[in-house]
């Protein structure tokens, strides 16, 4: 699908952040199989906020095999610690959508990684996630992207691991 990207051939954004044609400077960590970056939208009290999806275009999670699960989780594990440790939060809430009657909105399939702190009302009121999601400027998510950035290269375990990029198969 990334190259298809570059042959203007999709308009997924993830598939556009993740080959790095739009907005390059917010990409926070990047290995073979996989891209985190901020999200877009972010409730109030939660910023830092970021998404874990994989280099190559997949839907949703039911498409995924074995070796891209295995890279996707180990990513999501890593940026959940540095969140947990740069943000001071209290805890870290991962989430995963699919299909639009499951809360997808964006059809390339995405780890939400949230930093929690307690009574942030993240889950309840009327500005629970989503409906209190406010967006993010640019500006904000660049520095977001590059503050777990040297959090992730500090630490020997969140280098990327050497390994040969997956490719999924229908």
């Amino acid at each position: 699908m990334v190259d298809d990207l570059a042959r203007g051939r999709t308009s997924c954004p993830f598939c556009a952040i993740a080959s790095g044609a739009v907005t390059p400077e917010v990409v926070a960590y990047r290995d073979q199989n996989t891209t985190v970056f901020p999200s877009k939208h972010q409730q109030p009290r939660n910023h830092g906020h970021m998404l874990v999806v994989p280099v190559i275009h997949v839907a949703q999670i039911y498409d995924i095999e074995g070796i891209l699960a295995g890279a996707l989780m180990t990513t999501v594990a890593r940026v959940a610690k540095a969140l947990k440790k740069t943000c001071a939060a209290d805890g870290v809430s991962v989430r995963q959508n699919n299909e639009a009657h499951g809360g997808q909105d964006v059809f390339h399939i995405h780890f939400h990684v949230i930093p929690r702190f307690a009574a942030d009302g993240f889950d309840s009121g009327d500005a629970r996630f989503p409906f209190g999601a406010v967006e993010v400027p640019l500006s904000e998510r660049v520095k977001q992207a590059a503050f777990l950035r040297d959090a992730l290269a500090s630490t020997v375990e969140s280098r990327p691991v050497e390994s040969r990029p997956v490719e999924n198969r229908p």
